[in-house]
């Protein structure tokens, strides 16, 4: 358990570091004043050199601290300080200091004490040593004030030597006549020098300000920022969470998922944050949330657009790259790694972690997949609709068809017959002949609520045997279809799921297949479905927006992440009752556990996003205790452990570090690196084909 939690160590960090300046204000003034006070006669006094020494000492524990605290403060929040370019400038002057400290107290003071019975000490290097401590412990307490700023590098740092050279015209005009000319000369240089560093700072600024114009005007013409979409405030209030999170800000609408994602806690996801927004960053909105914006808000109520506007590939072609031979692979030890960005799949093998191959251009950031019960097909669905099927014993991609305008879940019946797939656009359900590729049905998912009918986006879909199970994502609904019947009719329907508080997410069903649990992610709850009377059991609260993913089981124990918080439910399925929470780093997206060897007794999860988004957790599902923390990549985004088909080992993904890390499933001990791009998702072809619901 931490000894704080982010708000204790941010505080805890900010005290020290408001300290540490102070310190170093009130050190340097000091040292100054004492130079001015010397130059009358030329000489230090042995009480001032004592004074002299002791603000050297205070000014060095400022410095001390300033670094601790510092160090802390950027660790909370590296992400947004490294896109700063006045963070860049408050380290150059932190250098500056440093170096300037390591002077005086190597050089000047060594000096002072040995002439400090009479000598002359006051010189312009003592003189300038003064000011630029002064200063520049001046500079980084206004770094601090205005830290939330888009001042840029070059600007503060034109500011920041003009105020040296003032400084030191200031001083060498004051005392212009108790300095030997010598160093009044030096004096004049070191003015005219800081003067130009002044000019080229200057320079530079207008320079990347011309840049950044004409980048802006190009960006202009750019479909992420000129959209003609329009949302509701009930179209966005659906997007509530990290993993999907859209702001208003002066009736403009963002999707500021990305940004989120890095720091969940201080993002109001699904509202109107312009008072908020307007308070931190000014009267208008920057450019750097302009790339997030999707479109308008309209007036009205309702529910009628619900999604990101993307470029749509009009056709698809994919095609297969193969490293090694055809065939050389069992298909059940595959391990698929989505290349979300790239559009691509990355095929592994699970025994020799050797890359087989990569199936190219299967559509707009690929998301979901099953496969056969025999192992030799992949279903997979892209956002922008395209279903494609694939050979797992060859890797050639056997068909594609268009399925929707934006999709997201998929299911096949156990007898192989029917694949369905879940859109968000149009909200339906599509059901298709799993050899053939045809469509042999579509089910609108159009449902009555307060006496207006809406059209639902599907969330997640899962395969029953042979009947499918959709989550009607936005109307708190879960539907039943029966393949077994013609026509394919929905046979059950569930309403008012989580106190009618939208969203429904992703589900899963529990290893023994009896049970159907969803995520209500509005009302903080699971939902469980009894599958043999097809009744409901009950709802189990959770950590706020539970996000259920493939699932994860351990003896009567489920594990029930949240996309809101750092908390993982541990659900008893004797009772249907919390049997404990777990904290975790921040919020989760996925657990798994080894469903083959109920002998295995650890479940692994990942944090995903917020400051420890590169953690994954080893939990003994004994005692239901992390007993190992894993960091693949250290700073990167981690997330989606899935076990190789033999349990020997487990798979992990990298987004950010373009990597998949392989972790014996046993010492917990890295055993390979794999270079993927932009690895979103990973599935075993063996364990999902088993485990009941994938």
């Amino acid at each position: 358990m931490e000894l704080f939690s982010y708000l204790g160590l941010h505080t805890a960090y900010l005290f020290v570091f408001s300290v540490s300046l102070g310190l170093g204000i009130g050190a340097s003034v000091l040292s100054h004043g004492l130079f001015l006070l010397a130059a009358k006669d030329g000489k230090v006094s042995r009480d001032e050199f004592k004074l002299l020494s002791l603000s050297r000492k205070v000014s060095w524990a400022a410095i001390l601290m300033y670094g601790f605290s510092g160090i802390g403060l950027f660790t909370l929040a590296y992400e947004s300080m490294v896109q700063l370019g006045i963070f860049y400038a408050s380290m150059t002057v932190a250098v500056i200091l440093v170096a300037n400290e390591v002077l005086f107290s190597f050089r000047h003071l060594p000096r002072i004490q040995g002439v400090k019975n009479g000598g002359i000490v006051l010189d312009a290097f003592v003189l300038e040593s003064g000011v630029i401590s002064a200063v520049s412990w001046i500079f980084l307490m206004f770094h601090h004030v205005i830290y939330r700023t888009d001042i840029g590098y070059f600007p503060f740092m034109a500011l920041y030597t003009v105020s040296v050279a003032l400084a030191l015209f200031f001083t060498w005009f004051i005392y212009r006549h108790f300095v030997r000319k010598h160093d009044t000369l030096i004096l004049k240089r070191s003015l005219l020098a800081a003067f130009l560093l002044t000019f080229i700072f200057i320079g530079a600024w207008y320079t990347e300000a011309d840049y950044l114009t004409k980048s802006k005007d190009t960006e202009e013409v750019m479909p992420a920022v000129v959209s003609e979409a329009t949302y509701t405030v009930d179209d966005v209030a659906l997007h509530n969470n990290s993993e999907d999170c859209w702001l208003i800000i002066d009736r403009k609408v963002f999707s500021a998922t990305e940004a989120s994602r890095l720091h969940p806690a201080m993002f109001n996801c699904g509202e109107d944050v312009s008072e908020n927004y307007h308070k931190n960053h000014g009267e208008v909105i920057r450019d750097k949330m302009m790339k997030f914006y999707i479109g308008e808000l309209r007036d009205g109520k309702g529910i009628t657009n619900v999604d990101v506007p993307f470029t749509k590939n009009l056709t698809l072609k994919p095609y297969r790259e193969l490293y090694l031979d055809e065939g050389s692979w069992n298909p059940r030890d595959l391990m698929l790694v989505v290349e979300k960005d790239a559009e691509k799949l990355l095929a592994i093998d699970g025994t020799t972690h050797e890359v087989i191959g990569r199936i190219h251009d299967v559509g707009f950031q690929p998301h979901t997949s099953v496969f056969s019960s025999d192992a030799k097909f992949m279903y997979i669905i892209s956002r922008d609709g395209w279903l494609t099927k694939i050979s797992l014993e060859t890797l050639e991609p056997i068909k594609s068809v268009l399925v929707g305008e934006n999709s997201r879940g998929t299911a096949l019946t156990d007898n192989d017959k029917y694949i369905a797939i879940g859109n968000y656009a149009p909200g339906n359900l599509v059901i298709l002949d799993a050899d053939t590729m045809e469509i042999l049905k579509t089910i609108a998912l159009n449902v009555t609520i307060d006496g207006k009918e809406i059209e639902s986006r599907a969330g997640a879909v899962v395969e029953d045997g042979n009947r499918i199970i959709v989550a009607l994502k936005d109307a708190n609904s879960v539907w039943a279809i029966d393949t077994d019947q013609p026509d394919f009719p929905v046979t059950d329907k569930f309403e008012h799921i989580g106190e009618n508080v939208p969203t429904l997410h992703d589900a899963f069903l529990t290893p023994n297949g009896e049970y159907y649990i969803v995520a209500s992610q509005g009302s903080k709850t699971a939902w469980v479905l009894d599958l043999t009377t097809m009744k409901p059991i009950t709802e189990i609260e959770t950590g706020e927006t539970p996000h259920t993913g493939p699932g994860a089981a351990w003896g009567d124990y489920i594990y029930v992440p949240a996309l809101g918080e750092g908390l993982i439910t541990v659900i008893d399925t004797k009772t249907w009752m919390p049997a404990k929470y777990i904290k975790t780093g921040g919020p989760g997206l996925f657990v798994r556990s080894y469903s083959k060897d109920s002998s295995y007794p650890y479940v692994w999860a990942d944090t995903a996003f917020g400051d420890h988004k590169d953690e994954i957790y080893v939990i003994d599902a004994r005692i239901n205790e992390i007993v190992e923390t894993i960091i693949p990549v250290k700073g990167e985004s981690s997330w989606h452990p899935e076990f190789t088909y033999n349990g020997k080992f487990v798979y992990v993904v990298s987004q950010s570090a373009n990597e998949v890390e392989v972790y014996d499933a046993h010492t917990f001990e890295i055993v390979k690196r794999i270079e993927a791009n932009t690895p979103s998702a990973i599935s075993n072809v063996g364990l999902r084909i088993e485990e009941p619901g994938l």
